[in-house]
């Protein structure tokens, strides 16, 4: 089924005004999703767009104003104006899967970047650091083992890390076509040795991309099996300075991922680009995984800069990947330019002007969203095929018209991938159909719960579709035990109501009517309610006693995590729909069955 906003990795770039992050957005969309000036904070409400990036999948991107927009101007005073568009900026984080953290290499990284990635690193946000406007940059160029000390490739830490990383001395004339005694990177037998060991007994993968790099078919020569220092690539393109590697699921564990990023760490240093494919890509979309190595084959500039294709810090090529966990045990890495901030980002270099580094990003944005994907359910996962499942959906004054909600659309269509057998039916119908099927579940809306429940066998599993959403977006245990707050609500109380959707509010809306009746009957006090729709919600809760927040099916699970995350800090409170509802009705416990 097509995905919802809410069920969408949510990317979002972030980074001080100017540094680029509108263009960026716009090169790795390829669409002129955010207008683009040379003049500061052009960029003021959070742009967001749901599409489908290749190799991303279906993503929501957002661009958010620069987060020093708001700084003092001297004799004008705190930009009022821009101090709230990075309020709202940083109200990004709370949606926010997976960061990009933009920063202009002509300027360096400045406080508000570090803050920025303190931030990621407290709420736990995947990041990428990335240093746009490389072209513009020419940093020195020391020698080559300078610059692998410079980023952490001392003896020292090798040997500690079980590694030799330093190029070997001398090594024997190669048996490799185009390796021989005057080759640039040398290496010794055993490594030749085993490089045409490998050569000789290809895998069925390497064997079928061979058939389409062979003979110069895509317009370069390429090599099998390459010693490179210590390493042995499987393809190698020299003309373009790039390798392409072949993964199997092995490197999908950790250890491999750790030597793997090392690995790849070593080759960018030596001014190589790496493209990793998947096996199992080669075997199911062999033309895919073509038109993907044709998109990579960009010629290096001519003349090639700093003579001899000498690698360049200012090219995305130079620095491609650090490791998660970079900087443990690493020295500051500097260039005349900026300073690469130590932490668990990976850190690219990109041009949004030239395209350098552009398709980089987008694949390892893509390995973010696949490392960090968890497959959840809202009620597959508690369904046998063959189950039956009652659906109880009420038509009334509130009900959209043409349509059920989506709550209701995913637990449906859930139901069918179980190949569980759902029926749907309103109240009123409910009676008749319990006479003559037995089903494994009922699962209704909330509203209806003082209803339901008389006509339901107690043998029979009940609950909502809010209280299932709870389960799916939120932490089900800290709503749980928000409920009994209910009773204990005094006169004076206030109660904030907050529903995540901006549906227009009906005669008999069931936030801002029903439950606040409910509450007040049920508790005997005479309370404040407020209510908040859609994006809005308070940063200060203190004069809050209780918060009542619906399934939170309009927004995603990092934004549903992040209210509760500010309610449990400030000690409020904080229930979802269903369970106030089914607290009230004596039903709690019963509507929780179906998580034990």
């Amino acid at each position: 089924m097509n995905l919802t906003k809410s069920e969408r990795p949510h990317i979002a770039f972030f980074g001080c005004t100017n540094s680029g992050k509108s263009s960026l957005v716009n090169a790795v969309t390829n669409q002129a999703l955010s207008v683009v000036s040379d003049v500061k904070g052009t960029t003021t409400d959070a742009v967001q767009k749901a599409m489908e990036i290749l190799p991303l999948g279906p993503v929501v991107i957002i661009d958010t104003a620069g987060v020093n927009d708001g700084v003092n101007d001297g004799d004008k005073g705190v930009n009022t104006l821009g101090q709230l568009r990075v309020d709202a900026t940083m109200r990004i984080l709370d949606k926010t899967d997976i960061a990009v953290l933009v920063v202009d290499s002509t300027v360096g990284v400045q406080k508000e970047d570090e803050e920025l990635i303190r931030e990621f690193k407290e709420r736990k946000i995947p990041y990428i650091t990335v240093f746009n406007k490389c072209d513009l940059t020419s940093p020195s160029n020391p020698n080559l083992s300078e610059k692998l000390q410079r980023f952490g490739f001392s003896s020292a830490e090798s040997q500690e890390a079980g590694e030799i990383y330093p190029l070997l001395e001398g090594g024997s004339k190669s048996l490799i076509s185009g390796w021989g005694k005057n080759a640039s990177h040398k290496f010794n037998q055993d490594i030749q040795a085993n490089a045409i060991k490998l050569r000789n007994n290809a895998t069925k993968q390497e064997k079928k991309l061979w058939q389409y790099l062979n003979k110069s078919q895509l317009g370069y020569k390429f090599r099998r099996q390459q010693p490179i220092g210590n390493y042995i690539v499987d393809f190698f393109c020299s003309t373009l300075k790039l390798i392409i590697e072949l993964d199997g699921g092995q490197h999908n564990e950790k250890q491999s991922i750790e030597y793997d990023n090392k690995r790849t760490r070593f080759l960018n240093q030596l001014g190589y680009k790496v493209i990793r494919i998947w096996n199992n890509d080669i075997d199911k979309n062999i033309e895919g995984v073509v038109e993907y190595i044709k998109s990579e084959l960009t010629p290096p500039p001519t003349p090639l800069p700093q003579g001899a294709g000498e690698p360049s810090l200012s090219t995305p090529d130079t620095l491609s990947t650090l490791p998660q966990g970079a900087g443990e045990g690493l020295s500051s890495c500097e260039t005349e330019s900026f300073t690469i901030p130590q932490g668990d980002g990976v850190c690219l270099f990109v041009s949004a002007k030239t395209g350098e580094g552009v398709n980089e990003l987008r694949e390892k944005l893509g390995h973010l969203i696949n490392e960090n994907k968890k497959e959840k359910y809202i009620i597959k996962d508690k369904l046998t095929a063959g189950d039956v499942v009652i659906l109880v959906i009420p038509i009334d004054e509130s009900a959209p018209k043409g349509r059920i909600i989506l709550p209701q659309q995913n637990v449906l269509r859930e139901c069918l991938d179980a190949h569980a057998s759902a029926i749907c039916c309103q109240v009123e119908e409910l009676e008749q159909i319990l006479k003559t099927i037995t089903p494994n579940f009922v699962i209704t809306d909330s509203q209806a719960f003082n209803k339901v429940k008389e006509i339901v066998p107690e043998n029979i599993i009940l609950t909502s579709f809010s209280i299932l959403m709870a389960n799916y977006r939120g932490k089900l245990n800290e709503l749980v035990c928000a409920a009994e707050t209910i009773s204990k609500l005094k006169d004076g109380d206030t109660v904030l109501i907050s529903e995540a959707c901006t549906h227009h509010r009906q005669c008999n809306d069931i936030g801002t009517v029903k439950l606040p009746k409910w509450i007040k009957d049920f508790s005997d006090s005479d309370l404040n309610f407020e209510f908040t729709q859609g994006g809005e919600f308070p940063a200060d809760l203190s004069k809050y006693k209780l918060i009542v927040h619906c399934g939170g099916c309009m927004i995603n699970e990092a934004e549903m995590k992040s209210r509760q995350q500010k309610a449990k800090e400030q000690k409020i409170p904080m229930v979802n729909y269903g369970m106030a509802i089914a607290y009230m009705n004596g039903i709690l416990d019963r509507a929780l069955q179906i998580f034990k």
